[in-house]
């Protein structure tokens, strides 16, 4: 069923300490949070993963997958509603700080309907240097094309970025 289509597309930047910097902060601030939607592939999810990484220069990586039920996407959980919505929420970030043990919702979406989410972390896991990371989660609910996320008025938008380095943040 076409209107059960849900298409995924979260891009990551990542950087580490030695890009903390004003000029690194300008450049990572101009890359974009939205790329044209690949083509290929029939499912129940679409995901779109782009990664873009200091280490490589900020250079895109990116990664399609297909799913055939709502459960098989790590970071996020879906599940449908029973008038048939589709609600939306991420997943706890456990290495993270701010600390993120619980589950945000984003939205709950109907057919035709569009969200953006953004979110950022300072990462630990196993090594002493931390790493930062800024979510940004485009998802419509409509069928996949190249510009679905290109320029688009979302339906719902949450931003829940912090400052990472120990100050208030200012928007």
């Amino acid at each position: 069923m076409i209107d059960s289509v849900l298409v995924v597309q979260r891009v990551r930047i990542v950087w580490t300490a030695r890009g903390r910097g004003a000029v690194e902060a300008t450049a990572r601030g101009r890359l974009p949070n939205a790329f044209p939607f690949p083509r290929g592939g029939s499912g129940q999810v679409l995901v779109h993963e782009v990664l873009m990484r200091e280490a490589d220069g900020y250079a895109r990586s990116e990664d399609f997958r297909i799913h055939d039920d709502l459960s098989e996407v790590d970071w996020l959980r879906l599940k449908r509603e029973p008038d048939g919505a589709i609600r939306v929420e991420r997943r706890p970030v456990w290495a993270s700080y701010p600390i993120s043990r619980r589950i945000v919702h984003i939205c709950t979406l109907e057919p035709g309907q569009s969200a953006r989410y953004q979110a950022n972390f300072r990462l630990s896991g196993y090594s002493m240097e931390w790493t930062y990371d800024d979510w940004t989660i485009n998802i419509a609910r409509e069928p996949p094309r190249a510009d679905l996320f290109l320029g688009r008025k979302f339906d719902f938008e949450r931003d829940d970025r912090v400052s990472l380095y120990g100050k208030p943040a200012h928007r």
